[in-house]
């Protein structure tokens, strides 16, 4: 504090006491203390400082009596002002800070404070008995107790109802607020030494500094000597910190409002908030107050007039300071918000000037962006794609609901060339001219309210042509005609069309005969005569143009928004602002929200996927999907993020097959001399975006051209999802060029594959996906498999019940073959024409793997010791010749044969089966192995008759 150079003191004889944290006494004094300006303090002192309850009176008349706690004032108090006002309350180092009454000539206020502002809810009584209710920030409402008409809500949109997953977060006061700081050492894992001074209150100032100085601004606080100043202040309530009672929760996360809100809380046991009903004002119940005084009207009024295009009403209230820019509704609803909506770009730019908050929130999590993305992308227009399980049907409509109030367009009005505008910049641009609107007479004003004639925005989707509305609408400046006339030279793109519908504004494509041009010229002047009739319907032109407008201009106001510093990462309601455009199909926004620094890494809720942008870039047809996966790719920082899917089943086979007729006997598979063993078991989790591009169907060309995207940015091609790695689904949906193109950047044709799959191999020769190529690709994706080293005597493991029995790829095709039981076993002259085909083309596949089984047995048995393997064969095969391990004087050949036997594989020949049959060695050789007189008769005529004297 300021050392007086001069006091005079005169201290009473009486000493009081007083009752410290510490539960010791500290004596107090009464007395007097005057300084040269002419200040006096009458009262308590203690600790060498003003303590206890005493009056401070300055020589401009102003005078404060109440409590006070180491030279500041500090607790409950009285302040005057030598023009009659007062304010009695709560103070908090020297500032007004808590609940308090604050006595004007005119008016009086009961509210919450915080550092001598109005910081909360609070209430301001007028003389003629109004009220203006509401939650306020220094002298302005910033939140009302009512909402207004017309507002926006997500409800609204029942469509994304399965979106709305947050659950409002908690209030606790934080622990820089509670300030307590604990050292934990072996929880701290870049604990030091150093770090213990750097939480020692003796350290961070010196000794007894509240003598020198009570600067309290600029001195660092201390946690004890905060928590000190809580004391006092919550003396006889409840502390703050101690969490009783109802829990509260956090109903506006704006940050400001988020501090309003633990403001409130703190001071929740004080009997000022339940006396003057502040719960009720936090909970936008005004019933209980009188008639709405002139700012809380004022307040109101700046809602509604930004809706309605009103700038120069609005312009005169910021200009006198009357309310704030940044006021909201009941519902967080506020005035930027009303302006965006309705694409009001001055007043946007209005209220921005004078203080609005771009980012601030709606109570429903929603900003001013993202009620404009949601008008400019609603869901028809999003693409149906295979990552969100949306897979199109053909002649499909949306029956999505909508409701009318809240479809935003653009107005009727009697006249039609006074729209200007300076210069519509590209979509890209970084340069925006003001909207320069006419009077409402004769002006056409672009979205100055809500038109219940116009089409709504989220009906059945439309088919146009590709002609994208941003390229088509070049000049607004020439107002509605020259709207309509920047279209011409375009024919009709399609005699279905509904022109009456302004849904899908999004790639709003129109094409316009010229005919049609000139019938809607001679209308002209009916148009101005039929608008002005009520009920009236605009015409097919004056509506599509309408629409174009409307679409455009909401196109500038999302980028007006984002050049005035709205974040696209605050937009999570109903889901983060990239996926809107990603949805969508549109580039162009895309790259707009990237550049203005948009999240890659975001998520939707996980009972939706937990699907990321990319994962439904890759699912995206057309080739806006290989440019948003490209856009993405450059900020992606996880290319292989996996979705919440893990326990899905890819099912897209239609036949629902029986049990397999193959007996399982528990064979034990080809020895492990025959194939390459994995070192480790892939990774297993969710889909990767590089799944969902190779689960695609819909466009070969451009799912390859996405999978090499993805793949030259280090995409891992062996994970797996349901069983499935990127190859086998690539193979199970028919795409060769991305089996090509996963094969040429290393995935391996080897991975184990899970839930009963076996390996690529076996997926190409499974019945589920036969439908995917016809014969000749078959064998074509077998050979190319098998060139980039696909073994096909990998052992895989068959399961039917209880049976298990392991085989090779070879197996698990017949396996499958047997389970479609009416063309594995009918009789061939009872099937039909149609089975009969089915029936061959199973056979050729089935006898092409045998073949290349027994290739690949042949080309590793050469390998070996040719002698070794027949002596090894006809040992294991012949039992006259096999070694009774019990004789008691074996020969010693027989000896040395049986510790050199080769563990051969045990396999048919011809078929190359060797699960679920019987197989019987050559009589003459012993060199192979049938399992019935066709396949020894096949064999013999094929090779082995050649190969049989040889043996």
């Amino acid at each position: 504090r300021d050392i007086p150079e001069a006091p005079e003191e005169e201290e009473s004889e009486g000493p009081s006491g007083e009752q410290d944290l510490k539960e010791a006494y500290i004596q107090l004094v009464q007395g007097v203390q005057e300084w040269q300006d002419g200040c006096v303090y009458r009262g308590d002192f203690g600790l060498d400082t003003k303590l206890g309850h005493g009056e401070f009176s300055w020589p401009t008349g102003e005078s404060y009596r109440g409590q006070f706690y180491r030279d500041h004032r500090h607790g409950l108090g009285t302040y005057l002002w030598p023009d009659g006002s007062s304010f009695t309350g709560m103070f908090y180092l020297s500032y007004r800070e808590g609940y308090g009454t604050m006595y004007q000539k005119a008016r009086l206020f009961q509210g919450l404070y915080k550092a001598d502002q109005r910081f909360g809810p609070g209430i301001e009584t007028h003389p003629d008995g109004s009220q203006d209710v509401g939650l306020w920030f220094r002298e302005h409402l910033i939140k009302l107790c009512t909402e207004v008409p017309d507002g926006f809500s997500i409800h609204d949109y029942p469509e994304y109802s399965g979106f709305l997953t947050h659950s409002p977060a908690r209030i606790s006061l934080s622990g820089e607020e509670k300030m307590e700081w604990d050292l934990h050492k072996e929880q701290d894992p870049f604990f030091y030494d150093y770090k213990r001074f750097l939480l020692d209150d003796d350290l961070t100032l010196p000794p007894e500094m509240y003598i020198y100085s009570t600067d309290s601004s600029h001195l660092p606080m201390t946690c004890s000597f905060r928590k000190e100043l809580d004391a006092r202040i919550f003396l006889n309530d409840i502390p703050p910190f101690v969490e009783d009672g109802e829990p509260w929760f956090i109903k506006n996360e704006t940050p400001l409002m988020v501090k309003i809100q633990k403001q409130t809380y703190k001071f929740r046991n004080k009997k000022a908030h339940s006396s003057w009903n502040m719960g009720a004002i936090l909970e936008g119940d005004r019933s209980g107050f009188a008639r709405c005084g002139p700012k809380e009207r004022l307040a109101k009024g700046m809602i509604l007039r930004a809706g309605e295009g009103n700038y120069d009403w609005i312009y005169g209230i910021l200009r006198d300071d009357l309310a704030s820019a940044d006021v909201a509704d009941a519902k967080g609803y506020t005035a930027l918000a009303a302006a965006a909506v309705h694409c009001h770009n001055n007043i946007v730019n209005l209220l921005l000037d004078n203080g609005a908050d771009v980012n601030k929130l709606t109570d429903e999590g929603l900003t001013a962006l993202s009620m404009c993305l949601l008008l400019y992308y609603p869901s028809g227009c999003f693409q149906p794609n295979i990552a969100e399980r949306t897979a199109p049907k053909p002649q499909e409509a949306s029956n999505t609901p909508v409701n009318p109030n809240h479809a935003f367009s653009f107005p009727e009005v009697a006249k039609e060339s006074a729209y200007l505008e300076e210069s519509v910049p590209t979509p890209g641009s970084q340069e925006q001219k003001s909207v320069v609107s006419g009077s409402e007479e004769d002006g056409l004003t672009v979205g100055t309210q809500l038109s219940r004639e116009s089409p709504d925005l989220g009906s059945t989707p439309q088919k146009w042509d590709t002609l994208s509305l941003r390229g088509s609408v070049s000049d607004l400046e020439k107002g509605l005609d020259g709207a309509v006339g920047s279209l011409d030279g375009h024919t009709l793109g399609s005699q279905e069309t509904n022109f009456e519908s302004s849904i899908c504004v999004h790639n709003y494509c129109i094409a316009l005969s010229r005919e049609l041009l000139e019938k809607s010229a001679q209308a002209h002047g009916v148009l101005r005569a039929s608008f002005s009739a009520p009920g009236s319907g605009k015409g097919t032109m004056r509506s599509m143009a309408l629409a174009m407008i409307e679409h455009r201009t909401r196109w500038l106001t999302i980028g007006l928004l984002l050049r005035r510093g709205a974040d696209p990462n605050l937009c999570r309601v109903p889901m983060h602002a990239l996926f809107f455009p990603v949805k969508a199909g549109d580039v162009a926004g895309v790259k707009l929200l990237l550049e203005n620094r948009a999240r890659t890494d975001v998520q939707l809720p996980a009972e939706l996927g937990a699907l990321t942008p990319l994962h439904i870039a890759a699912a995206l047809p057309g080739e806006e999907g290989v440019k948003i996966t490209e856009l993405l790719l450059h900020a992606v920082t996880d290319v292989d993020a996996t979705a919440a899917d893990q326990d899905d089943v890819y099912k897209p086979g239609k036949l629902d097959l029986l049990p397999s007729s193959l007996k399982l006997n528990g064979e034990p598979g080809p020895a492990g001399i025959y194939y390459s063993k994995h070192a480790s078991a892939p990774a297993q989790g969710g889909r990767t975006a590089l799944h969902v591009a190779c689960e695609r169907e819909d466009n070969c060309k451009c799912a390859r051209d996405i999978v090499r995207l993805l793949l030259s940015h280090k995409a891992n091609p062996n994970v797996l999802w349901s069983g499935h790695s990127p190859l086998s689904l690539s193979i199970a949906s028919g795409n060769d060029l991305i089996v090509k193109e996963l094969l040429s950047h290393g995935a391996d044709p080897n991975l184990l594959l899970t839930k009963g799959l076996g390996s690529a191999l076996c997926v190409a020769c499974d019945l589920t996906y036969e439908h995917q190529r016809n014969m000749d690709s078959k064998l074509a994706l077998i050979d190319r498999l098998i060139n980039y080293g696909a073994d096909i005597l990998s052992p895989v493991t068959l399961t039917q019940g209880d049976k298990v029995a392991v085989g090779t790829a070879v197996d698990y095709g017949y396996f499958k073959f047997y389970q479609d039981r009416k063309i594995a076993h009918c009789p061939f002259h009872m099937l039909t024409p149609a089975e009969r085909e089915v029936f061959l083309a199973r056979k050729r596949l089935l006898e092409y793997m045998g073949f290349q089984l027994r290739r690949a047995v042949f080309a590793k048995e050469s390998q070996w010791d040719p002698k070794l393997l027949t002596l090894s064969k006809k040992a294991e095969l012949t039992p006259y010749q096999r070694p009774k391990r019990r004789s008691t004087s074996p020969s010693k050949a027989l000896h040395v044969g049986e510790r050199e036997l080769i563990p051969f594989f045990k396999f048919c020949s011809q078929c190359g089966r060797s699960v679920g049959v019987r197989l019987v060695p050559c009589t003459r050789c012993c060199g192979v192995l049938t399992c019935s007189k066709y396949c020894k008769t096949r064999a013999w005529g094929d090779f082995h008759k050649r190969d049989c004297g040889t043996l």
